[in-house]
């Protein structure tokens, strides 16, 4: 059984410690060495990439643990240098603010080819940074939103990051293609897939995205290990706000993303392995109902 913890608070930062407690906490070991990840893909603002607020609460959550090290990194995407993005979204200055011991970007690292057992949708596999095979622990801090050829984007996508930019161009763009883009969000969660996700639903796109769309506000924190069940229930609260057909007329299970997620044993397989824990959400039986 996994634990999804959602809370809604005025204050931010509480918003993430009390979801973090109710999904249970991190369990981050003594001295390991910590990554997270924030969403920059671009350098738009909330909803378009991770607030701020949300990163230092991540921060301080790991804290709590006593790791060795705590490190944000993360890649923006192929056209864009991710510090700049990363300064501009006001990520860099709040990661400085909370005293982390460094702060990367994949840019410009070195880099292994992988091909994992199963990723039949990356014939020719991608390529990862050397530097992620020294991290015990990671964080990822996805945005919960709609995205106009993938559908949505949230923890399962998020693994996208660490991929090179030779490898963004094999992902297909067009609505037509969503199968195989699912398929390959999915695949690309077979190595180095966070073991954390703390996502930032306090704005949404419910239709475009990921950069621009209509803007909702749930004001939501959620935190779970579990990616599957970070993105099924991600997609059960985006149907309470309403949201484009693809989502809205369809169970989330059918989803391509998580289908093959499911198929990849990449997490849990049913709606019967959720529990979810929550403070200060007053359409909580609605997102229940909403996780057929």
């Amino acid at each position: 059984m996994v634990v999804v913890g959602l809370s809604r608070n005025k204050d931010t930062l509480e918003s993430v410690r009390e979801a973090v407690e109710l999904a249970g906490g991190l369990g981050i070991e003594e001295g390991s060495t910590v990554l997270i990840r924030p969403n920059a893909n671009t350098a738009d603002l909330p909803p378009g990439s991770t607030n701020p607020e949300v990163l230092k609460g991540a921060i301080r959550e790991a804290k709590k643990c006593n790791p060795g090290k705590i490190i944000v990194a993360e890649k923006s995407m192929t056209t864009l240098d991710t510090e700049m993005v990363l300064r501009k979204l006001g990520l860099w200055q709040a990661a400085e603010a909370e005293g982390v011991d460094e702060i990367l970007t994949f840019d410009h690292m070195k880099r292994s080819h992988v091909k994992p057992e199963g990723a039949f949708s990356w014939p020719e596999g991608f390529y990862v940074p050397e530097f992620l095979a020294s991290v015990d622990y990671v964080i990822a801090l996805p945005v919960i939103k709609t995205h106009w050829t993938a559908t949505f984007t949230m923890g399962l996508k998020s693994q996208i990051s660490i991929t090179a930019d030779r490898d963004r161009r094999q992902l297909p763009h067009g609505q037509h293609k969503y199968v195989l883009f699912g398929n390959m969000i999915a695949e690309s969660n077979l190595v180095y897939k966070p073991d954390f996700y703390i996502s930032d639903a306090t704005k949404c796109f419910v239709t475009g995205g990921p950069d621009m769309g209509t803007l909702k506000e749930p004001g939501i924190v959620m935190a779970c290990s579990d990616v599957i069940a970070n993105d099924v229930v991600g997609l059960a609260l985006l149907k309470t706000l309403g949201t484009v057909p693809k989502i809205q007329e369809h169970s989330v299970w059918a989803q391509p993303q998580i289908r093959r997620a499911v198929e990849l044993g990449l997490g849990i397989r049913s709606r019967e392995e959720i529990t979810i824990k929550s403070s200060g959400i007053e359409e909580i039986e609605e997102i229940l109902a909403n996780l057929t």
